[in-house]
């Protein structure tokens, strides 16, 4: 029931949102209980604008000031529970000193067993509920303490039922993955700068060029294994051709080829530091890795490239057609997943052809080594190459970066709630964070992954349990295929399909 519920998230929102003006009829009630999801209207005071993604009065998506929250009182499904009533009346008063009394709304909204589900978790289900065991586990900060407000938002959630799992949340090989390549990467381009400022005739270089030379090849070679074991773990038999060559050419195969020529630069490096000749056999090998390195980048790179434009050009078109059913409950959220897969794709088409443009580079620049080994014209080619890798990498994770918060903006519908009358001269962040926190969130953040969540719920449900077209066009859109004996792709590899 959990999932059913979870994925009328996005269905409310949008139904909540477009009020009387889209003639659309809230959903149905899918249990008794108020349903688990983050956009479902919690309760009948007036927190909301009706312009804007919440439920109740205009005047209420300005943000709160303390005024607003009234005296505390604790209410009376709460009276006579013990600890629990104490506790509430504490959390309304840290609401009120932290200025979250839209989020301490969303939470006050919940069903009364919901509310001492919350109050549980924040004690750390301890076997007598007291402030103090609440303070323990929810208080943070080094020299000033306050209510961890990221915690109580997702505590709270839970207790509604949402699925509150963030499918794109960093694992712990993700932050060994993002120090190799971010080390490597400094270290590549301070010792690739420092070779072509020396090639080029800057003496003061040269010491830096030959000490920087092996720390960065055995940092690559480090970014080049961990790149190799990211593709086994991300490899899934529902990736459509182009995404399995992507992962297989483009990021196995090429990582290997990496760790040779790192490996066998590396020799060459060590003897230049010594003062030693170059060894031959090592120089070839370095040459030789470069190309079958630079080769397998390319054909991942392109295959990424034409994948990530037929794409977004098939989710554009698809996001198009449902423009014409809007206000409808389904195609409203199918089609913030279309405009969410689509900028995926986009940065992914723009990545690729950077990795393809890298693995030419790499290509060139081993053939070069190999032919002249005295060359400078090969290492520099493959200094670029590999700093042009770490300029892509960084495009992307901050275009992502910049589009969770425009993509929360488009859900909640930011602009329209800054444009009404009563909301003038009020900073948009403002506006934002009072509708998040209605919300039940805390950050953008946590909106995001939310959204990212249900969205690839409703997918699955649709799409691949059930046989909505567009559903259907969506998910290969964002480059998976549907198995539906299998029941795959799974909700998880939609979710990470939708952002990356």
């Amino acid at each position: 029931m959990q999932r059913a519920v979870g994925n009328q998230a996005v269905n409310q929102m949008l139904g909540s949102r477009g009020g009387s003006a889209s003639g659309s009829k809230p959903p149905v009630q899918m249990q008794p209980m108020r349903p688990g999801n983050m956009f479902q209207s919690t309760t009948g005071a007036p927190r909301t604008s009706p312009a804007g993604p919440s439920s109740a009065g205009a005047a209420s998506s300005q943000p709160s000031s303390p005024a607003e929250i009234p005296v505390i009182k604790t209410p009376s499904d709460l009276k006579g529970k013990g600890g629990y009533a104490d506790v509430y009346s504490w959390l309304k008063e840290q609401a009120q000193a932290s200025k979250k009394s839209d989020l301490f709304g969303f939470f006050d909204a919940l069903e009364p067993e919901q509310k001492m589900s919350a109050i549980r978790s924040m004690a750390n289900n301890a076997r007598t509920i007291t402030i103090s065991a609440v303070k323990k586990s929810m208080m943070t900060g080094i020299f000033t303490k306050s209510v961890d407000w990221d915690k109580f938002s997702v505590i709270v959630r839970d207790a509604k039922k949402m699925d509150t799992t963030n499918y794109n949340a960093d694992q712990d090989r993700d932050y060994a993955s993002y120090t190799a390549i971010g080390t490597s990467g400094a270290a590549g381009g301070v010792s690739g700068s420092a070779t072509i400022s020396k090639t080029l005739g800057a003496t003061g270089a040269t010491g830096t060029a030959l000490t920087a030379a092996p720390i960065a090849g055995g940092l690559s070679g480090i970014a080049s294994v961990s790149q190799i074991y990211n593709a086994t773990q991300n490899y899934d038999g529902a990736l459509s051709a182009a995404g399995k060559a992507q992962l297989v050419a483009g990021e196995g195969m090429s990582g290997a080829a990496d760790l040779a020529r790192f490996s066998a630069g590396s020799v060459n490096g060590v003897r230049e530091v010594s003062g030693m000749a170059l060894n031959g056999a090592a120089t070839v090998a370095a040459g030789a890795g470069a190309i079958v390195g630079g080769a397998a980048y390319m054909v991942g790179g392109a295959a990424g490239y034409i994948e990530g434009g037929r794409n977004a050009k098939k989710l554009g078109k698809v996001e198009e057609q449902l423009a014409a059913r809007k206000g409808d409950a389904l195609a409203d959220q199918q089609m913030l997943a279309a405009s969410l897969g689509k900028s995926t794709q986009e940065m992914n088409k723009s990545k690729s052809g950077m990795t393809a443009v890298k693995g030419a580079m790499m290509v060139a620049g081993g053939a070069m080594l190999i032919a002249a080994a005295a060359s400078p014209a090969g290492p520099i080619l493959i200094a670029l190459a590999a700093i042009l890798g770490g300029v892509a990498a960084i495009v992307k994770f901050y275009k992502k970066y910049k589009r969770k918060e425009a993509f929360v903006d488009k859900a909640l519908k930011v602009d329209e709630s800054a444009a009404l009358p009563e909301n003038k001269g009020i900073e948009k962040s403002k506006i934002r964070q009072s509708l998040l926190e209605k919300h039940g969130f805390n950050s953008v953040g946590q909106c995001y992954a939310q959204l990212v969540t249900d969205l690839a719920g409703m997918l699955f449900d649709s799409g691949v349990k059930g046989d909505d077209p567009e559903s259907r066009q969506i998910i290969e859109g964002i480059g998976l295929k549907i198995d539906k004996a299998k029941q795959k792709p799974g909700k998880d590899l939609i979710a990470k399909k939708l952002h990356t």
